[in-house]
């Protein structure tokens, strides 16, 4: 009798651990963690933000492009910290030539179409 009552309370306490106990553990450990290293924040929770790039590839483009840039420059990020790249492949509609003609894009543009992937390598480099 002893040994069904140890079984039922130890499946009892596994369902229990599965649904909520994990989370708890997981939350307690969090905060004992953020108490521990007050000192060490990032430069992010301080206010500093980093400099980042908004990679655009893009073939055939030109009916989006100004929505795309209008949303780009719309986000809640500091302008001087925010690069926009766009990576054009083959594009004969005149995407790259519109994406010239806005002064803080970078646009890479190659005549022959060599796919996304291409694309993507070409601009990371």
């Amino acid at each position: 009798m002893l040994i069904i009552k140890i079984i039922f309370w130890l499946l009892v306490f596994i369902v229990f651990y599965s649904y909520l106990g994990y989370g708890i553990v997981l939350f307690l450990f969090i905060q004992l963690k953020r108490l521990l290293k007050k000192d060490n924040q990032t430069s992010f929770i301080k206010g500093e933000l980093p400099e980042v790039t908004l990679f655009i590839t893009a073939y055939n483009e030109i009916d989006f492009v100004e929505k795309k840039l209008e949303n780009s420059y719309s986000l809640d990020y500091p302008k001087d910290k925010l690069k926009i790249m766009w990576v054009t492949d083959g594009s004969d509609d005149g995407t790259p030539d519109l994406l010239q003609k806005y002064g803080n894009v970078i646009v890479l543009h190659e005549a022959e179409r060599k796919g996304k992937v291409s694309a993507m390598n070409r601009g990371i480099q």
